[in-house]
């Protein structure tokens, strides 16, 4: 029943009905400050389903996290007796349905409100929130700009029917859809969401296509005399280009529209973040095209601008023809653009397999050993149906010849090569395993790796040469990925070596033995054009500048994404291998690579990987670095800027510092657990726990990882490192005893290194932190039942104690601001702040405050390990804290393990059979932005 003007809802007094949005809204007045809001209420169908209802509840309170200019703020969730409501801002403006009915928008207009619209996403995605019911009565347009309003509400308050499970929707027609449909929705639908498959980013991405489409033209892109045939026009027909109804439209922006209306979820855009920038940069004047109306000339040079684009992402031409590629980079202009090309036969969770794009850019091959599953697929990056080449065989490692025509491979200890065609292949020669990969140069050699060292051998077949020898005196066990440089004269390889500061990425040459040592690395690079070098550390990529003629790198290394590594090789190829990331470059500006995926079960341990990212104190995500991996623990040097974590593989693992852009290794085998890196008060050492021979030990290192460690005191007792004094002469540490639990400890960092219990009872007291002013030490202790924390004076460890946090729940992770004024800590799910004040020796603590949530699953924060779980920046801004990528925010679990909490329907998460790689169009362009 409608509600009637003056009725009350809680505080809110009822105005009068609004036609604003697609769900039944009021306006309505908050009588305490005198405020106008809109009142929603949940639709009545909800009452009859829990599970609906329980859905709505949820993702209302998440919508109502999501703090962005372009998004409708939630206000509040009320309970008024059995029925409820949401109180939303209100919104002065019109709809964009309205404004459409006066016909299209101008270009500018229009790209206005989509940027608004797409930053709206962009937020909303990242946070886990999708629409599912995007359509141009859910966008208001004020004074300040569009407004998004539903998130996850329009949908299904159109309709009484509860929503139907995957198994139902499968097996229905568009016709019997048709009633679960409301008419005004039906266009703006995702083809897979009548294919029992849930709405994604994605498919909101699909909405956004066709309101981007509708306000060019004043048309919907999908329409029919009834709602089944508009339902079947959506999975069915193209709609007419946006040129032709309205030619003033810039090419790129036609181009943006059919990417996002592309049927195959995987071919369109895949995030909103990308369709932003894509957006930003044609509203800038980077689309090369004055937004005014084209001439027949100019409408010419515009087609043909915007078939080479398309013809480049193979959405119309079957594949590239060279003069297009020659054309399209030879366009200083044209941005990077990325989309999805799959992945055959490559089942998640099965390990990665290399890829090599062919250096014209139009193929990308991928090899496949084992049985009937072998063989190599040669994907057209103009076609969506690869070639299935030599199946039944196991092949390793291809790579291209420099025309594209041809490429070798490594099978049953040989080196052999075919063509795209699928000739038969012909044995070039022996090659003994272990193989690491080969390279062709442009004077038809061939360079590959076997049996540990390099060789070369012509192209057309014949004895190999050896062309490296190891170097006993650097413990040299192999030679590996070659790859040739552009004079074909030069090539790179990778040496490994048994001490890993050893292994580094040289230049070799042809024409003589002498060779140039580039950089300290475990994994090869690769030369990219126009003057690059590609290499990942860890699942991190990484380019960096390179002199081809002075034969050195110049610049900083820029991060360019995560990339999988190659799974376990076996066979022939070499271990080594293992590290690699899955990337290549062509010689024309298209970049291929396959996505790290956090995987397709509810939840993966520490091994799935996190990636590391800055948030600031409203819990915006605001920078991502480091690659992803599984990260357990973190900590900032003193500048904010370096940081140092360990990554836990198997049943230990290694140090790392983040410093200039890039992760290295602190200490050098996983087979020991180095962990828990704490770094000095001057920023010149790192300390960190170590167990070996049996024992546990803290060791002190360099910042900059040179230089031998120095072991400070071992024992049997399980320890780490928690924090340095103020002047870097004391270590506090925490160790576990059979009787007392966990206690926190103190060794001087010169003299005898003897260490004296600084806080030790029957409770469980650990990850003490010292204030940087040397007067207090903060830390965690469950001496009343539960993990509270507590500030004590330092060094005593005595005298007068202050509890910090309240009684209740849990409070966990105490860490100081810089100034010695704050203390954060987290009690879940929430990231508080409390101000510290000190009056003569005692210390008075405020009442803490909330900053922001941040974990998904606050039932499983408790816990003993000694890992500082994130880290403050020195003003306190900015907070570093370890994240699943694509999913939600990690949650800590019993005994020190991670847990990863996967949402399948985030961004970026596969839950697919099979994969796919990620391919960039003029990636260099990317770089400018970073």
């Amino acid at each position: 029943m409608p509600l009637q003007p003056g009725t009350r809802i809680g505080s809110y007094e009822i105005v009068a009905p609004l036609a604003v949005g697609t769900t039944e809204s009021y306006r309505a007045t908050d009588v305490r400050i005198n405020r106008t809001v809109t009142v929603k209420p949940f639709p009545s169908s909800t009452s009859h389903n829990s599970e609906l209802l329980q859905r709505f509840v949820r993702e209302s309170r998440l919508v109502a996290t999501l703090k962005h200019p372009h998004i409708c703020a939630i206000l509040e969730l009320l309970h008024e007796g059995e029925e409820k409501y949401l109180i939303t801002e209100f919104l002065e403006g019109e709809t964009l349905a309205e404004r459409l009915k006066r016909g299209p928008l101008r270009v500018e207009e229009a790209l206005g409100v989509a940027v608004n619209v797409a930053g709206a996403l962009d937020k909303a995605h990242r946070q886990g929130v999708t629409h599912r019911g995007l359509n141009p009565s859910t966008i208001i347009l004020t004074e300040n700009g569009a407004k998004i309003v539903d998130f996850g509400f329009a949908m299904h308050s159109a309709t009484a029917e509860p929503p139907l499970s995957a198994s139902q929707l499968s097996t229905r027609t568009v016709s019997s859809l048709v009633g679960s449909v409301p008419p005004y929705a039906a266009p703006y639908m995702a083809p897979e969401q009548f294919d029992g498959q849930d709405a994604d980013a994605r498919s909101d991405i699909f909405a956004f296509g066709t309101i981007l489409y509708e306000m060019l033209t004043s048309r919907p892109a999908f329409e029919g005399k009834t709602t089944a045939m508009v339902l079947a026009a959506v999975q069915t027909v193209e709609p007419e280009p946006v040129s032709k109804l309205q030619p003033a439209t810039p090419p790129a922006l036609e181009f943006i529209v059919k990417r996002c209306l592309a049927k195959d979820p995987n071919q369109r855009l895949q995030t909103a973040r990308d369709l932003l920038n894509q957006l930003q940069w044609i509203s800038e004047g980077g689309s090369g095209v004055i937004l005014r109306p084209a001439t027949a000339g100019t409408r010419q040079k515009q087609n043909r601008a915007l078939w080479i684009a398309a013809a480049a992402l193979g959405l119309i031409t079957v594949a590239l023809a060279p003069s297009g590629f020659r054309y399209f980079r030879g366009m200083p202009e044209s941005p990077a653009v990325r989309f999805m090309v799959p992945l055959p036969g490559t089942a998640v969770g099965t390990g990665g397999t290399p890829i090599a794009v062919s250096p014209d850019g139009r193929w990308i091959a991928n090899a496949r050993a084992g049985g009937n599953n072998g063989g190599v697929y040669l994907l057209s990056i103009g076609s969506v149906t690869p070639k299935f080449l030599f199946e039944g065989t196991s092949l390793f490692s291809p790579f291209w010849s420099p025309d594209s025509r041809s490429f070798g491979y490594f099978e049953d200890g040989k080196l052999k090569s075919s063509d795209v065609s699928g000739s038969p292949p012909q044995t070039i020669s022996d090659a003994p395993s272990p193989t690491g990969g080969g390279t062709w140069s442009k004077d038809g050699v061939i360079v590959f790796a076997s049996g540990g060292v390099l060789h070369r051998v012509p192209a057309a077949g014949g004895q190999p040469t050896p062309i490296t020898t190891l170097d006993a005196s650097l413990q040299e066990t192999e030679h590996m990925a070659p790859n040739f440089l552009p004079d074909g004269r030069h090539y790179l390889y990778l040496s490994i070596s048994a001490q890993p500061t050893n292994s580094a990425v040289y230049v070799g040459s042809l024409d003589s033995k002498e060779r140039t040592r580039l950089f300290v690395s475990e994994t090869p690079a690769i030369y990219a054009a126009p003057g690059y070098l590609l290499f990942n550390r860890a699942t991190a990529v990484f380019a960096q500048p390179f002199d081809t003629n002075a034969l050195k790198l110049t610049g900083e290394p820029i991060r360019l994404d995560d990339a999988a590594l190659r799974g376990a090789s076996g066979g022939q190829t070499s271990p080594a291998l293992t590290k690699v990331a899955i990337i290549s470059a062509s010689q024309t500006g298209v970049l291929a690579y396959r996505k790290v995926t956090p995987g397709t079960g509810a939840t993966s341990t520490v091994g799935g990987g996190f990636t590391l990212m800055w948030f600031d104190r409203t819990a915006q995500g605001t920078e991502r670095v480091g690659g992803v991996a599984p990260y357990a623990g973190v900590d900032l040097a003193p500048d904010g800027k370096r940081f140092a974590v360990h990554l836990h593989e198997g049943e230990g693992g290694d140090s790392w510092f983040f410093d200039s852009g890039r992760m290295q290794r602190l200490t050098f085998s996983t087979a020991q657990d180095n962990s828990m890196p704490i770094w000095s008060r001057d920023g010149k050492k790192i300390a960190f726990g170590s167990k070996r021979n049996g024992k546990w030990g803290l060791y002190v290192k360099a910042a900059d990882g040179t230089g031998a460690e120095e072991l400070i005191f071992e024992s049997d007792a399980v320890k780490a490192p928690m924090s340095w004094s103020s002047d870097d002469k004391t270590l506090v540490f925490c160790a576990v005893d059979p009787k007392t639990r966990g206690d926190i400890w103190m060794v001087p960092l010169q003299g005898d290194h003897k260490p004296a219990a600084l806080i030790q009872t029957n409770a469980d007291e650990c990850l003490a932190h010292v204030s940087p002013d040397g007067r207090w030490i903060a830390y965690q202790s469950d001496e009343t039942g539960t993990p509270q924390i507590y500030v004590r004076p330092f060094p005593e460890g005595s005298g007068n104690k202050a509890q910090i946090s309240a009684e209740g729940a849990p409070a966990i992770w105490p860490r100081w601001s810089a100034d010695s004024r704050h203390l954060y800590f987290v009690v879940a799910p929430n990231v508080l702040e409390t101000d510290i004040k000190v009056t003569g020796s005692s210390i008075q603590p405020a009442v803490p405050r909330v900053l922001f949530p941040l974990f998904s699953n606050p039932n499983n924060l408790v816990h003993t390990a000694p890992y500082h779980r994130y880290a403050v920046s020195p003003d306190g801004q900015r907070f570093l804290f370890p994240q699943a990528p694509g999913g939600p925010n990690i949650v800590g679990g019993l005994a020190g393990t991670i847990t990863q909490v996967v949402d399948q329907s985030a961004p970026g998460v596969s839950t697919s059979g099979n994969d796919s790689i990620t391919v960039v169009l003029n990636w260099t362009r990317s770089l400018q932005r970073k």
